[in-house]
């Protein structure tokens, strides 16, 4: 049987000693799917400090704590829905019958639908807080508590890579994400460890498109080679809150797993 692909959590340690975790846990309803399907395992170049652990560890809690509310949401929507529907219905009926207004039917909507709502959340908060809620919500705690950091040359060789282009100047940078140059992998490297590099580079790449919005950035790459032809390229950065660098490195692993730019 085929070992189950791993899936990994990239640090990068940025040139001002910054801390920038990639996961693939940041959308609640992939977390419980991602954490109950395989190996979990993270990667880093120059070591993390030991409280930038401590807080990534607390998101992933937080993370898990919104992965289980919308893993019951889904798991439960319709006994919850059919529920409320009959909250509508009785509370419907109940106005219409016990008080007369001058305008009917307008008050009994607004006061079922505010019941059937109020319903449908008490139910919602009750199944997180049940036996099933609370076992799935440690279950996971306990996969996140057992990743473990290793390091791994791919992520240095971001590392190095990364704070490089934050030390050159805004022409230098436009030219890289203009015109990326490919990364190679290292020449001394085992076939082995050269395949997990490019699983490490492929998830990588992919975790910097979930988390950026970098198709908006590519949209704007006329512009900005445009711009950048009349050496206006400091103007750019300026205009443009994006993270040009690590858009820079982006751009060159792409390259270097896909073979496009």
């Amino acid at each position: 049987m085929a070992e189950p692909e791993k899936t990994y959590i990239f640090h990068i340690h940025r040139k001002d000693g910054s801390s920038l975790f990639l996961h693939p846990l940041s959308v609640p309803s992939k977390v419980v799917e991602t954490l109950e399907k395989g190996p979990l395992e993270g990667r880093y170049g120059l070591e993390p400090p030991v409280e930038a652990l401590s807080g990534f560890r607390n998101e992933l809690y937080r993370q898990v704590e919104a992965g289980v509310r919308h893993w019951l949401n889904d798991l439960r929507f319709i006994p919850k829905f059919l529920i409320a529907s009959g909250v509508f219905v009785v509370t419907y009926v109940f106005f219409s019958a016990v008080v007369r207004d001058p305008i009917p039917v307008i008050d009994e909507v607004v006061l079922g639908l505010a019941a059937a709502v109020i319903s449908f959340v008490f139910l919602g908060r009750r199944d997180l807080a049940s036996r099933r809620g609370t076992k799935k919500r440690l279950d996971l705690r306990m996969v996140v508590d057992r990743i473990a950091f290793h390091e791994s040359q791919f992520v240095r060789h971001v590392e190095g890579a990364l704070h490089s282009v934050e030390g050159e100047s805004a022409e230098q940078v436009i030219r890289r994400i203009v015109q990326p140059v490919q990364q190679e992998m290292e020449s001394d490297l085992s076939s082995s460890e050269r395949a997990a590099g490019m699983a490490e580079a492929a998830q990588f790449v992919r975790l910097l498109e979930q988390r950026f919005n970098f198709r908006k950035l590519r949209r704007e790459e006329r512009a900005i080679r445009r711009l950048a032809r009349r050496h206006a390229a400091s103007r750019i950065l300026e205009a443009r809150h994006y993270d040009f660098p690590l858009y820079a490195v982006y751009k060159s692993f792409k390259q270097t797993v896909s073979g496009r730019r």
